[in-house]
């Protein structure tokens, strides 16, 4: 778009939204030159290296500034009234949402005005309005007409309120906007707050909602709903003038190691984010699919879904340097996990020993269960040669149509006799430091494990308990540091293991629909909840006066 500026004055103003000659829109120079020239006048930047300076806009901000403030309707007020935008990580959109809703609150003038930072939670929404509150402080002009309080900011002058919001819409009904900020929108389940806080502006004579999101997973939450609405009227299959949408993305067939590609979807690089930061990020994803899609994520913002990368089979393979049998590990400490997923499904016990060869890492032992009912079925449906693993000691099949936990029991401390028994008793060839068991669905089972004198964990399976085990399980993949023994069930399972990730780094593995997929990942969520029991085990004691190296 060709556009020129002189002391602030637009020469050219930006294109009408297709749709604006229905409501007789106009463009208003001066209110655009207003807007633009609050920011630089009157907000200050809040942090890092632009920390108390004049708020410039960036020619994108500029762009999106005098459209939204400047194209009016035959009445004089704002043609738009919801802007909408999408934009990768660190180009400045809190800070820039921050900013615009001060310039709602005061420039409007509207005596008794109402603005709300809203986020799908109270503290996301707090990020926004908190920037508010700074940017204040770092104003004297602003400071002067305008009170911070912990929980508003507030105008005197104009009785007019800016407060954040809990995501609770059942106790928004009689709220009457002029104005409001949604944060995160790809983390919102849903658009009810938002359906809310819109229906209350229609009181209010030019109401200004300011949407802002990075991308998220396909299909699923409002900002995915949203996204659709923004890339309908951005191509012409629908028409609202009042909807003003904005995108920054690259292709999903763009080159994502490319600068030329980092240019096209982040418009404040090197300027809020640096192209050696982008380089660096480049550089740690190389080879690992989940940081991959997680940088096409959240710096491409390329809509890529929430279980966002499997584990890289060659790196797998790489691993398998030496069979790993129970008997190998005889006198050894290990970790150990359990996941008993379902009666009717396959259970898994994972025992990570560390190496005794002088070699950072583990070897990796599993044995799995199943009911031996159905197997015959189950393997034509799953395709998966369960019978040939059954033979070969991997799998032992109970009888009925559940497993039969008692055979779990006996397995692991042999504290009760069972028919399906084979082998040896894992306690009684190696030394059970602790034993991860998801609490799920297992209370019968710890109980009798601990009267056996098994060190039993309860363990959850969401991101808090996973995230750092599931970095390290990638470290060590990565480095080759995990012999697994090439055990056929877990490399069957690690083909079928993808991970989410919550946006905020947070990482686990996806747990498949079991109901529409044959797909199981039970060896690979027990390995990691073993290594997780050795992130937090103490460092071994020192003996004084001699050095461990």
């Amino acid at each position: 778009m060709k556009r020129a500026t002189e002391k602030g004055d637009a020469k050219i103003p930006p294109p009408m939204p297709r749709g604006g000659e229905i409501f007789g829109a106009w463009y208003d120079h001066k209110a655009a030159n207003n807007a633009v020239n609050f920011f630089p006048t009157y907000i200050r930047h809040t942090e890092a290296e632009w920390y108390g300076k004049p708020f410039i806009l960036s020619p994108w901000q500029e762009i999106i500034v005098r459209t939204a403030f400047g194209w009016k309707r035959a009445d004089g007020t704002r043609l738009i009234r919801q802007v909408y935008i999408e934009i990768p990580r660190k180009n400045g959109k809190t800070e820039f949402a921050a900013g615009l809703a001060l310039l709602i609150m005061l420039g409007d003038s509207e005596f008794g005005g109402q603005g709300y930072a809203m986020a799908c939670d109270e503290q996301q929404a707090r990020i926004v309005f908190n920037k508010a509150g700074t940017m204040v402080g770092l104003s004297p002009a602003l400071a002067k007409e305008i009170e911070v309080f912990k929980t508003s900011i507030f105008c005197a002058t104009l009785q007019a309120g800016f407060l954040p919001l809990s995501s609770k819409a059942a106790t928004k009904h009689g709220f009457s906007p002029s104005f409001a900020v949604a944060d995160e929108l790809h983390e919102w389940p849903d658009g009810e707050l938002h359906d809310v806080v819109h229906k209350g502006t229609g009181a209010r004579r030019q109401p200004l909602e300011i949407l802002i999101t990075t991308s998220g997973e396909p299909g699923i939450g409002y900002g995915w709903e949203l996204h659709e609405y923004a890339t309908e009227i951005l191509s012409g299959k629908n028409t609202n003038p009042s909807f003003y949408p904005v995108i920054f993305a690259a292709a999903p067939s763009d080159d994502w190691r490319s600068p030329e590609t980092w240019r096209k979807a982040n418009p404040n690089l090197n300027i809020s984010i640096k192209e050696d930061y982008l380089a660096g990020e480049v550089a740690l994803a190389e080879g690992n699919t989940r940081r991959i899609a997680d940088f096409k994520r959240f710096h491409l913002n390329i809509w890529n879904g929430e279980a966002v990368g499997g584990i890289d089979m060659a790196q797998w393979d790489a691993c398998g340097g030496r069979p790993v049998r129970l008997e190998d590990l005889k006198g050894r400490t290990c970790w150990a996990a359990l996941d008993l997923a379902s009666t009717t499904d396959m259970c898994a016990l994972c025992l990570v020993a560390p190496r005794i060869d002088g070699v950072d890492g583990f070897d990796v032992w599993w044995h799995f269960w199943m009911p031996k009912e159905n197997i015959g079925a189950r393997m034509h449906k799953d395709r998966v040669s369960f019978d040939r693993w059954i033979a070969a000691g991997y799998i032992t099949a109970t009888e009925g149509n559940v497993v039969d936990y008692d055979a779990i029991r006996a397995k692991i401390s042999g504290g009760v006799p069972h028919d399906a028994m084979t082998g040896p008793v894992v306690a009684h060839v190696v030394k059970i430091s602790e034993l991860a068991i998801d609490r799920w669905n297992a209370t019968q089972l710890m109980t009798q494990l601990l009267a056996d004198g098994i060190n039993v964990v309860e363990f959850g399976q969401g991101y808090r308990s996973m995230t750092a085990p599931s970095k390290e399980f990638e470290r060590l993949l990565g480095k080759g540091l995990l012999n697994h023994g090439n055990n056929p069930v877990a490399h069957w399972m690690a083909t079928c293991t993808t991970f989410i990730t919550d946006g905020s780094e947070n990482i686990k593995p996806a747990k498949p629909d079991r109901r529409r997929t044959s797909k199981r990942i039970d060896g690979i969520v027990t390995l990691i909840m073993a290594l997780a029991r050795t992130l937090a085990a103490p460092e071994p004691e020192q003996v004084p006066g001699i050095i461990i190296l």
